[in-house]
């Protein structure tokens, strides 16, 4: 990303005495002014201006003109570039999140389930630093919201405006979504790879067990951290009638040995999260276990915008000579 800068920023100081002579001119002109000879009635002198008169003390205002321009030229301003490049490339995660309708489930009074999802992992994503990280997000289907990436501001704004109308929520296809999450990380260099999964649900829809999901990543050295969000029995959730209405409670639950051994067969390893206490604990514990190692390489860059400012600050001085040699002449 691209900012002004100054090669030579100490030029600028030339503006405290630019300042004072500016100060100086006008003071002359407002205090030290006097007639050198009385007149009855001004109506004589404008009388007598024409069009050289009126505009001959602009011509002043040229001369400040091009040494405020001489000045920042000097000071060369550019548009100053940085780069970095990871050279070995840390952890590739996706993260896989349930936006099922059981996701509204108000245990995290006041919040519910999918509210703190999004609040923690923002906050998950903005540790990693160094590492890419992509999303799916699925309901009755998976869903790609975001391949693998460094841009993770990108990331953060996508799971803030996340909510349930972003995909059929009548239903959970856990193993869908693993495999589509897994299936971006194929051709990944990194030295480590890992799905983060958050979900309140049993796997009820898609065309993948969620078990041979986890084996096919596995076998691809990814592993899934797996994250149940919410309690388990009754939970209130919204009342369809509309929010005049008091929340209704409905019994919540979910497979707890599947997603324990899609953890397990991965060599990573399962979460409960009932408040949202104990979810940054599991995010923390993740982000402690799951370390990128990298050597970040900088440069700089810098593009020098000083030549236009040179060139018009030139102009301006040669224009105020001219005119006052040829077009503006006193006669002695």
């Amino acid at each position: 990303m691209g900012n002004l800068e100054f090669r030579f920023p100490w030029f600028l100081l030339l503006l405290i005495p630019y300042a004072g002579i500016i100060a100086w001119y006008f003071y002359g002109k407002i205090f030290r002014r006097r007639a050198a000879l009385p007149v009855s009635s001004s109506v004589i002198i404008k009388k007598r201006e024409s069009f050289r008169t009126r505009t001959y003390g602009y011509l002043d205002y040229l001369r400040f003109a091009s040494l405020l321009l001489l000045i920042i030229a000097l000071a060369a301003p550019g548009r100053g570039v940085s780069f970095s490049s990871v050279k070995n490339t840390g952890i590739d995660i996706m993260i896989a999140l349930d936006l099922s309708l059981s996701m509204q489930g108000r245990d995290f009074q006041p919040d519910n389930r999918l509210e703190v999802a999004k609040r923690v992992l923002n906050s998950f994503v903005q540790k990693r630093v160094n590492d890419r990280i992509g999303l799916v997000v699925f309901g009755v289907d998976s869903y790609l919201q975001a391949p693998l990436t460094v841009e993770h501001e990108i990331i953060s704004e996508i799971v803030s405006e996340l909510d349930f109308d972003s995909v059929d929520g009548r239903g959970t296809a856990v193993g869908d979504a693993i495999a589509l999450a897994a299936s971006r990380m194929i051709d990944s260099k990194a030295k480590s790879k890992i799905v983060l999964l958050v979900t309140d649900g049993e796997n009820n829809r898609g065309e993948i067990d969620p078990e041979t999901a986890a084996k096919s990543c596995a076998e691809m050295g990814i592993k899934v951290y797996a994250v149940g969000i919410g309690k388990e029995g009754r939970v209130p959730y919204p009342n369809p009638a509309g929010p005049m209405f008091p929340d209704q409670y409905i019994n919540s639950s979910f497979d707890v040995e599947e997603l324990q051994k899609i953890a397990e067969v991965t060599g990573a390893k399962f979460y409960r999260a009932e408040s949202t206490g104990v979810f940054w604990e599991n995010i923390n514990d993740i982000d402690m276990l799951e370390k990128s190692e990298v050597d970040i390489r900088t440069w700089h860059e810098f593009y020098d915008r000083s030549g236009g400012i040179l060139i018009a600050g030139l102009a301006l001085f040669f224009l105020e000579i001219l005119l006052r040699s040829a077009v503006y002449r006193k006669v002695p």
